[in-house]
């Protein structure tokens, strides 16, 4: 059984009004509600001539209308466009790019591209999904989800040979990164979200580190009745193990898009309150090396 702490553990808000981190080569990007796509490269922001960034290895990503700009992440100077009609949300490396696609009838495409013409790697009908793509390597990483659950996927883009990386059929597992070398996804049950980092290879959910707690979409009810306690008796010093933290009420928080570096991770974090408009931030959690 695993012992939750008594609250989310150190966070920082990263930016507000904002989603879909991308991080890589010590620079970070995210896209703003209103079209605008920021870089932060040696501690100043700038605006990207397009939307929807992706950072991988040396390269950066973003939209232009009904193509995709790749262009030296140091200098944005580009040096590719490739033509992706209804690409949504997009991942590179320095040797692949990869972008999701959703059709009229609801099915998910993810393309690639490694320099020619766009192939079709995977497709998933509705209503499953495929989540957006991050690569290392020739290796695209994603999540698939849908009404019988969700899994992270492993994908090769050379031969399009697919490894289940993690899977829980009590939890949904969406939103993989990666800083090369390591995996970071969001956990999320009926009791908690959890940000865990582990192997780039398939492994139990339960073996990876979690490094951020956080209320669940749901509000769970506090387990004992008005005038009640907790029971104690059995539990060494008579202290009930810490539950899980509770929602705020009226408040319906997700948490969503990723991004690893070697000392941060990023996450998107969707707040939808009952009476108010739903608005998004990035969230920055230190990880241990």
């Amino acid at each position: 059984m695993r012992l939750w702490p008594r609250g989310p553990r150190d966070f920082a808000l990263f930016a507000g009004s904002a989603y879909d981190p991308t991080a890589s080569a010590g620079f970070v990007a995210w896209q703003r509600p209103d079209n605008r796509a920021l870089l932060l490269r040696s501690g100043a922001t700038a605006t990207l001539p397009g939307s929807h960034p992706a950072l991988g290895g040396a390269r950066i990503a973003w939209r232009e209308e009904d193509e995709l700009v790749i262009a030296s992440a140091a200098t944005l100077r580009p040096a590719a466009r490739i033509g992706a009609p209804g690409a949504s949300v997009i991942g590179l490396s320095d040797q692949v790019l990869a972008w999701r696609t959703r059709d009229a009838a609801g099915t998910d495409r993810l393309l690639i591209s490694t320099g020619g013409a766009p192939v079709t790697l995977f497709e998933s009908p509705a209503p499953r999904e495929i989540g957006r793509p991050a690569v290392v390597g020739t290796t695209i990483l994603c999540h698939t989800a849908g009404p019988h659950g969700s899994r992270l996927l492993a994908i090769d883009a050379t031969s399009g040979a697919q490894q289940v990386l993690r899977s829980d059929p009590l939890a949904q597992i969406t939103n993989p990164s990666t800083d090369g070398t390591r995996l970071l996804y969001v956990h999320a049950t009926g009791e908690v979200q959890t940000l865990r980092v582990g192997p780039i290879a398939p492994a139990d959910p339960d073996a990876d580190a979690v490094i951020l707690v956080h209320p669940a979409q749901g509000r769970r009810d506090k387990e004992h009745e008005p005038g009640r306690r907790l029971h104690r008796q059995g539990y060494k010093g008579h202290r009930h193990p810490p539950l899980p933290p509770r929602a705020t009420p009226g408040v319906v928080a997700t948490l969503w898009s990723t991004a690893l570096t070697p000392a941060t991770a990023y996450v998107t974090r969707i707040v939808a309150p009952r009476d108010a408009p739903r608005t998004a931030d990035v969230l920055s959690v230190p990880v241990a090396a």
